[in-house]
């Protein structure tokens, strides 16, 4: 074998080389390409799948600050309602001295246990019938009652409220729902 002959083998030799170190190098960078795109699907679901999670977590997050909003809208109507109903029946009590008032006083007079009143604080109208029932008593007449007496021991120690404005103080938180039901009814009738 010449030199000729060698150098042409080992030039082939080295093509051959060349040829299989080329197609391991295009191979491998198949595999990398392909790995990179599945690397890069993998971070475009897990992107997407974080988006939606942040997505779900804002709207959830908003729908429970409208909900929350919508409660206390909700309750500061309601508040307002129930104090503007309350200031209506306090200005309806003096209706209630109608023609048997004086029986009534006379009744919510005697519910007060047997002790030595010292003052006793009625409605300006009153004042004549409370004298005649509490005798030793110092009669205060008082504009804020529409009817029913106030009345307290010697120093204070007693004192017992029965008037018109306490009764229904006493009775309005099982008034309330029942007038605030029929206000919502009224309302949903309405046109």
């Amino acid at each position: 074998m010449g030199c000729k002959e060698l150098i042409e083998s080992l030039r082939r030799a080295a093509d051959e080389r060349i040829k299989l170190i080329w197609q391991e190098t295009e191979g491998e960078a198949e595999r990398v390409r392909e790995e990179v795109s599945h690397k890069l699907e993998q971070l475009r679901e897990n992107c997407s799948r974080t988006e939606s999670l942040a997505v779900t977590a804002a709207q959830v997050a908003a729908v429970s600050e409208a909900k929350n909003r919508s409660r206390t809208c909700l309750l500061t109507a309601e508040k307002a309602l129930s104090d503007r109903l309350f200031s209506v029946a306090l200005s309806s009590l003096p209706r209630l001295r109608g023609s048997d008032y004086r029986e009534v006083f006379g009744r919510m007079a005697r519910e007060l246990p047997p002790l030595a009143w010292k003052i006793v604080r009625v409605n300006p109208e009153d004042a004549g019938l409370a004298k005649s029932i509490f005798t030793g008593a110092d009669i205060i007449p008082d504009k804020t009652i529409a009817g029913g007496v106030d009345a307290m021991t010697d120093g204070g120690k007693i004192r017992v409220i029965n008037t018109f404005e306490k009764r229904l103080e006493r009775a309005w938180v099982d008034m309330l729902p029942e007038l605030l039901k029929k206000t919502y009814d009224a309302v949903e009738e309405s046109p």
